[in-house]
């Protein structure tokens, strides 16, 4: 990890050696740098001239990153598929501090197939390997200037159609794919006694919302939507970004994540009914009414289970779409997901049968104090989804 500042503190230097120890560390660290990049670029070149043998046994190489929450898991759930059925796998988990020695691996194993989300990681591959690249997001790649990038052997999938627009107007036509349950891990347990009871799991986004007095306005026009039962789609993004000089994928991954996310886990805290409320994930001690509903982080896999085996309700509100990981992973457990309805068009839901939708606040109050007993049939979402 290189060094990023230095920390006088206590130490009596005069501005002129400050200025010098600065300067030179500077200069040390550009040197760095440099020598890091031609590490870099001989094993790139390497990677770049490998001849690969398809008689062998197939090998895949599947990069993901410690700061990501659900894709590092989606990753790690489709490593532990390819391993069951006898390929052999590389899962390059990067906590963003790595350098030549994650490329020297790659080279020692010379995948045939390499597997990422969200990003291409193309560039860097021999034409013999093959790529397949999921979006499981609008990623800003499709919507700035200049080109993409592609392979003959790149093969790219988005999770919605909403997404396929940008990425066809680069020259990328996706295939669809969408989020898979893993029920070796998230599944029924007789043991555990369900309760009239809500969970939330997944972080606030709070603390990823910049400062700024266009953010802070654009985000008090979509909450006043958001509160209005309004449609969050694709005209009303065009419609903000226009009036906030925001870009369109900001507005999507971020702005309206927060708003959609935040603001209903609010509405959830603010309704006494007779179900119990659990909130898990960080950053929520930050607001004072979701404070004593709130239970901390858990670790992802048999915790999240067992916390949904033991709920009737996981609330799992996305501003884009219905059919999320979470909302698979609770209806294994057999834990009702209530979404939000992000559609236009009532006609347009899916799995209404296994699924509760609601737009506005009233329509979550409507779920938590309906008397009659809820049944929902997970049988088509799970079998669709697995």
């Amino acid at each position: 990890r290189i060094p990023s500042a230095l920390d006088f503190t206590g130490l009596n230097l005069s501005i002129e050696i400050e200025l010098n120890i600065l300067t030179n560390f500077n200069l040390s660290i550009e040197h760095a740098k440099n020598y890091r990049a031609q590490y870099n670029q001989h094993y790139l070149d390497a990677i770049k001239d490998l001849k690969l043998d398809f008689d062998e046994p197939l090998r895949f190489y599947i990069m993901a990153s410690t700061s990501t929450q659900v894709m590092q898991y989606v990753a790690k759930n489709i490593a532990h598929t390819l391993t069951n059925r006898g390929y052999e796998v590389f899962f390059d988990l990067r906590n963003g501090a790595e350098d030549q020695g994650c490329f020297q691996r790659i080279l020692q194993f010379k995948p045939h197939v390499s597997i990422s989300i969200n990003h291409f990681n193309n560039r860097y591959l021999n034409d013999d390997c093959f790529n397949f690249v999921w979006f499981q997001d609008p990623m800003p790649i499709f919507y700035k200037d200049g080109e993409v990038f592609l392979r003959e052997r790149d093969f790219v999938y988005s999770l919605l159609e909403e997404f396929d627009g940008p990425m066809i107007k680069k020259g990328v036509v996706p295939a669809r794919q969408s989020f898979c349950v893993n029920t070796r891990d998230f599944k029924i347990h007789e043991n555990i006694e369900r309760k009239k009871k809500i969970v939330f799991v997944g972080s606030s986004y709070g603390n990823s919302v910049p400062q700024g007095k266009n953010i802070f306005d654009a985000i008090e026009y979509i909450t006043l939507a958001f509160n209005n039962g309004e449609n969050l789609n694709r005209a009303f993004i065009e419609v903000v970004a226009d009036k906030f000089t925001l870009n369109e994928a900001y507005l999507l991954n971020a702005l309206l994540q927060f708003v959609v996310r935040d603001t209903s886990v609010l509405w959830l805290c603010s309704h006494a009914s007779e179900y119990e409320i659990e909130i898990y994930g960080h950053g929520w001690d930050v607001y004072e009414s979701v404070r004593p509903f709130y239970k901390g982080a858990l670790n992802y896999g048999d915790d999240i289970a067992e916390v949904y085996n033991g709920a009737t309700y996981c609330f799992a509100p996305h501003q884009a779409y219905a059919l999320q990981q979470r909302v698979l992973e609770s209806a294994a457990c057999g834990c009702i997901p209530i979404v939000y309805d992000c559609f236009d068009n009532k006609d347009d839901r899916e799995y209404e049968e296994a699924l509760e939708y609601f737009k506005t606040p009233q329509d979550l109050k409507d779920i938590l104090f309906n008397d009659d007993i809820v049944s929902k049939d997970f049988t088509k979402l799970l079998d669709e989804n697995s």
